[in-house]
């Protein structure tokens, strides 16, 4: 155990009792209190403190990784090289990534701790587990990212038609990706090195009490952007296509694409974000059952896997024959709407006006 006194070494060796000091000893007990909680060792000794129901959930998870990583692996195929690329199907493929990321982190990590837990000779280096519990949050913050610009891309398009359609620059999909995930990274990057990084905290009362304050500072800040600034964006523009749908006829834009939207924000609220609130609250050193973190990482699990379904789901039901190759299925919902759409923005804008 480790041992960290104040007093002087020097003021012991005294006879006179007036001048003895109380020695204060901090202990690694003490230390712990006021130093974030380690995620990943936790995550690591997870499957050695569960229940029967517990195991059953910590093995039906990865079954369900396993379906999402073939169902966006059939979309990063296709969208990636078999279908021609436009404005929306930039962000879908996107998407994509992120989902894979999530589901093949968690995949690994839960391998590994069965592994590690029912062998008991295989040991897994922590960095290991703090790698992938970062895979985790880089995906989680670039879905938010991305179903905000998505969300708000197209409401913009259904309530300002004409000059969206010649305003906006050709290749702001991309470019507006691109600074997403930079941002994503950034995010995840700060959160990882503050809250899961310990190696630079050294061993002594006040660097671990700095560390913890940091920690949740950066927590903080962190959950205040994503649930104050763009969870309410990506919510009321998915609102927006809602209403914008029931009240205003199709006839410049397909409804496929809204409703394919709307489906993938509903989800993403209702399966990852409670996830991600614990580990908010664990870096505030509130203790959240085994059990809790099994159903609710199932949850963010599901999330990830649907929204390849969803894009079947809705490409079979607007389609008049129920039967058809998925290559054409995904064509059909990610069809580009501005063919629809007069190419002489002149005209559009002399006719608004």
């Amino acid at each position: 155990m480790l041992g960290l006194s104040t007093s002087d070494p020097s003021l012991g060796q005294t006879s006179d009792p007036s001048v003895w000091t109380v020695e204060t000893v901090y202990t690694t007990e003490d230390l712990s209190l006021t130093e974030p909680r380690d995620w990943t060792t936790e995550i690591s000794n997870l499957a050695t403190h569960l229940s029967p129901n517990d195991i059953v959930i910590f093995f039906v998870i990865p079954v369900f990784c396993s379906f999402g990583l073939v169902g966006n692996g059939i979309v990063l195929w296709f969208l990636g090289f078999k279908i021609k690329r436009n404005k929306f199907t930039v962000y879908i493929l996107n998407l994509a990534i992120s989902d894979f990321l999530i589901l093949l982190g968690r995949l690994v990590a839960l391998t590994l701790i069965g592994l590690q837990t029912m062998t008991g000779t295989i040991h897994v280096p922590l960095i290991i587990f703090r790698i992938l519990l970062i895979l985790y949050v880089f995906g989680y913050n670039t879905n938010l990212c991305l179903l905000t610009a998505i969300s708000t891309e197209r409401c913009l398009s259904t309530l300002y038609p004409i000059w969206y359609h010649c305003w906006r620059p050709k290749h702001l999909s991309a470019i507006l990706c691109a600074v997403l995930w930079a941002l994503s990274s950034v995010l995840s990057g700060v959160e990882y090195f503050i809250c899961m990084d310990n190696s630079f905290v050294s061993e002594n009362l006040e660097s671990h009490t700095v560390a913890l304050t940091s920690c949740q500072a950066v927590s903080l800040f962190i959950c205040i952007l994503e649930f104050l600034v763009f969870t309410p964006i990506m919510v009321t523009c998915s609102l927006t296509l809602l209403i914008q749908i029931r009240k205003r006829s199709q006839r410049c834009h397909s409804p496929r694409l809204y409703i394919i939207i709307a489906a993938a924000v509903f989800l993403f609220l209702l399966c990852s974000t409670s996830l991600r609130i614990i580990f908010f609250l664990h870096n505030y050193d509130v203790a959240i059952p085994s059990i809790i973190i099994l159903c609710f990482t199932l949850l963010s699990t599901v999330g990830s896997c649907a929204n390849p379904f969803i894009y079947c789901f809705v490409g079979n039901c607007s389609r008049k024959r129920t039967t058809g190759s998925l290559k054409l299925i995904l064509e059909g919902v990610f069809k580009d709407e501005d063919q629809e759409i007069p190419q002489n923005c002149d005209v559009l804008m002399e006719g608004g006006e």
